[in-house]
């Protein structure tokens, strides 16, 4: 079987579907991938054809552009650079890859709207992957969008935020979206955000059941399959600690005082270095040793002989994560997956988008704490992130519910689920 991939975003957005092409491979598949050149050397390390889709630079743009890290500035740069402008590029791309590569089916990004348009143009069968369980807009679910919100009232107001924001999705997205549509002689549709992440037969959550089971409500034909795990930033070189790091870690163990690890992703690090500096305090205020992922090539706080702290640009999740007391992070998708499945407790931070909806889920299942990104810029910020620390940490609840909810997200094989869709699609 011969199997196309197509994704859009950040590595976050990238990394669960390498982790399903790398699962197909394994089974004797053949898999083409089209992303960002920027994840060329790990979509490869893998064995997995690489395809082209845009320029690293247009990537490299959107990911230093500092409204990315604005709650009120993010959604509208995400939706005109990842949304509106990758139409027509991503459906003359995967009609080009249709043509050289001959899939027998396509398992696209929900973003990636135009993927699915050439191939249903070409009679091949698509899965869409959904990272995150609020965009499938479940009628029965509260929509979590904004920090300045208590989470009651948008709980309370969930359908009139829902259909508020099909309103203004139509408005931001369809209308560009459609005059993409007629330059590319396809008629117009309606609600196309709304129809690309909840239409189609073949939908699969790419999240853990014990995140947020299978409701009735759910896409037609829809299948919560787990989270799909690629841990490795720069290809096979990352698939162990760094050994400087590993010391350290073990030290911090024989000291019997566990890190706290921090990690803003690979787009949040790029505008919230302040962030660090409060770290580095709160962890000397609870009296633990700190872990920083500051990101590669930035200008956050550096090892500077401190026994306490250790810096580095990048470290393997999930082989940190579980070796740390706790970890602090924005809730991005791929590093909450990651948090949740080391079976320690958090501390969750969202900035912006889908964010906010992470760590509401996160908190609601007691193994985090949430706390807004505006309060770690205020003047209190490194008492409320020490207080917060010692929340999750020394009370035995967190500790002992994100344990039990990490060993039940080991047990699962997101991936395996996810290639045991594929093929019964393109069997299908």
């Amino acid at each position: 079987m011969r199997v196309l991939i197509g994704t859009l975003g950040s590595a976050g957005d990238t990394h669960p579907y390498v982790a399903i092409g790398e699962e197909l491979i394994r089974r004797g598949h053949v898999v083409a991938m089209l992303a960002n050149p920027h994840f060329e050397g790990r979509i490869r390390s893998v064995g997995i054809e690489f395809i082209p889709l845009g320029e690293e630079e247009d990537f490299l743009s959107v990911l230093h552009d500092p409204r990315l890290a604005q709650e009120g500035k993010s959604p509208f740069l995400v939706i005109e650079a990842l949304f509106n402008k990758s139409v027509e590029p991503s459906y003359h791309a995967t009609q080009e890859a249709i043509s050289s590569f001959r899939p027998d089916v396509l398992l696209r990004h929900h973003i990636l709207f135009a993927a699915r348009w050439a191939a249903e143009e070409h009679h091949i069968p698509v899965a869409t992957g959904v990272l995150t369980p609020s965009m499938w807009f479940h009628p029965a679910e509260p929509m979590v969008l904004r920090s300045f919100l208590p989470h009651w009232i948008q709980k309370s107001l969930g359908r009139a935020i829902r259909e508020g924001g099909r309103l203004a999705l139509r408005w931001f997205i369809d209308r560009p979206v459609n005059r993409a549509r007629d330059r590319l002689g396809l008629p117009a549709i309606r609600d196309v955000f709304f129809r690309e992440t909840r239409g189609g037969e073949n939908v699969l959550g790419l999240w853990s059941r014990h995140f947020r089971p299978a409701l009735s409500g759910d896409p037609a034909g829809s299948k919560v399959c787990g989270y799909c795990f690629f841990d490795r930033a720069g290809g096979a070189e990352d698939r162990s600690l760094d050994p400087s790091l590993d010391r350290f870690l073990c030290d911090c163990e024989d000291r019997g005082k566990l890190p706290i690890a921090f990690t803003l992703g690979t787009t949040i690090v790029h505008h919230a270095q302040d962030f660090f500096g409060v770290a580095v305090e709160a962890c000397r205020q609870i009296g633990r040793p700190a872990v920083l992922l500051v990101g590669r090539g930035e200008s956050g706080p550096r090892a500077g002989g401190e026994s306490d702290v250790f810096v580095a640009p990048y470290a393997p999740h999930s082989l940190l994560m579980p070796r740390a007391a706790a970890s602090v992070h924005h809730a991005g998708a791929g590093s909450s997956s990651q948090a949740l499945r080391s079976g320690k407790p958090s501390v969750a931070i969202p900035f912006v988008n889908d964010e906010f909806d992470i760590a509401y889920r996160m908190s609601k299942l007691g193994v985090a704490l949430e706390v807004p990104a505006s309060r770690m810029r205020s003047r209190r910020a490194v008492r409320i992130l020490a207080d917060a620390l010692r929340q999750v940490v020394d009370s035995p609840i967190f500790p002992d519910r994100a344990s039990r909810l990490g060993e039940r997200i080991r047990a699962e094989s997101g991936e395996k689920h996810a290639a045991d869709s594929v093929e019964l699609i393109a069997n299908t």
